[in-house]
Parts: structure tokens; sequence; C-alpha cells
């Protein structure tokens, strides 16, 4: 069994698409994120770290479609088991 590499950029990218426009603050510190991981070997953390820092400062509890979709794509656990979870 082979497990695919995920980069940084490409997940943040996605996320960033599932986000409404007037979630401003938001954005704005995943496209800090998104610069920070140009800047970092593939197979560092570092820039993983930084970006579940910043949907924990977001999205801690979430509860629109859009937030679980974002923490869906940065986890790759499907919607409903993370409702499940936040939902406990």
């Amino acid at each position: 069994m082979s497990i695919e590499r995920r980069i940084c950029q490409d997940v943040i990218i996605k996320m960033i698409l599932k986000i409404p426009k007037e979630n401003t603050e938001l954005i704005k510190d995943l496209q800090w994120n998104l610069e920070d991981a140009r800047y970092k070997a593939p197979e560092e953390t570092l820039q993983w770290q930084r970006t579940h820092q910043t949907l924990i400062k977001h999205l801690s509890k979430p509860t629109k479609d859009w937030e679980f979709e974002v923490l869906s794509i940065f986890t790759t656990r499907p919607i409903n088991d993370l409702k499940k979870i936040f939902y406990k």
C-alpha cells in the first residue's frame, strides 16, 4: 500500500476556495500560511503545524457546512465523522 504525500500549499488552496469571501481574516491568515509553505521543503512539518494553528484559531467550534468542508480537506476525514466529533 502506497501513501500519497500531500503538498501543504495544495491543501491550503483547496481550503481557501471553500471559504466564503466575507471571512477575510481566515482567508488572510491562510494566505500567510500559503506564502510561508512556499519556502519550506515538502517533507517539513512546520507549515502543517502553522496551518493547524490557524484553523484552531478560526474554526475551533465549527457549525457551518463550509467550515466542516475546510476541516475535512485539512484532516482528510469525512465531514460526517468530523460532525460526530464536534457534536459530542
